[in-house]
């Protein structure tokens, strides 16, 4: 098939300059990038098309392959880009506090049964809330009710300051499982379980928290 600037392309060609062009780090997951992408496609199938002769089935049919090809790398891309979700939903509360209120041993299981069934999200949630209510069972963490994962991580890092980064992620990780249109991959997901599993087991760096709260209290006049 011949395109209307006179070059050949054949529908492999197609798809792939299609997910070349699109995977471009320019491109993000705005909701302005989607009507970008369908305008985009419109106008390269109207200018394919336009250099289609009709009373020809071979150019018919490879217009067809391409227009099919295209509706394939789109789709491809949408799902990288986590604009299309695979069935996504959640089978579990997302709030930290959500009842009824289960201990963390408790959601540490349902976390670890969610991974090893394959519903990442479910268990990246779970295994937060499984963080937040071992702390909160310490008396290291006081949880309010619409507490952020963010601010959850921030209180946290209080007593456990050498693991600040790792908490910050699993914040980020909880909020893609919990809001994003992505899913939280394998390795998040299991990187929060064993983040909340090993700080059940740690002792928290009391002196720190003691200075914080000292130095809240010295800020209230």
């Amino acid at each position: 098939m011949i395109l209307a600037g006179g070059v050949p392309v054949d529908p492999e060609e197609a798809r792939r300059r299609t997910l070349e062009e699109l995977s471009k780090g320019e491109y993000d997951d705005s909701p302005g990038f989607v009507a970008w992408l369908l305008q985009t496609l419109e106008d390269w199938l109207a200018g394919i098309l336009d250099g289609v002769d009709g009373s020809s089935p071979l150019q018919a049919g490879l217009a067809i392959l391409i227009v099919i090809a295209l509706v394939v790398a789109t789709v491809l891309v949408l799902r990288r880009t986590g604009l299309l979700r695979r069935g996504h939903a959640l089978a579990v509360d997302v709030e930290l506090d959500a009842e009824p209120v289960l201990c963390a041993e408790e959601l540490r299981a349902a976390s670890r049964r969610a991974v090893d069934a394959g519903r990442t999200d479910d268990g990246t949630v779970l295994a937060l809330r499984a963080l937040v209510r071992d702390l909160e069972e310490r008396t290291l963490l006081d949880v309010a009710a619409g507490m952020t994962a963010h601010e959850a991580a921030r209180d946290a890092a209080v007593s456990f300051p050498d693991l600040q980064g790792r908490l910050d992620r699993a914040a980020a990780a909880f909020d893609t499982a919990a809001y994003s249109q992505r899913t939280a991959s394998p390795k998040q997901a299991e990187d929060l379980l064993r983040l909340a599993e090993y700080i059940a087991e740690a002792s928290p760096d009391l002196s720190r928290a003691a200075e914080a709260a000292g130095a809240g209290h010295g800020s209230v006049s």
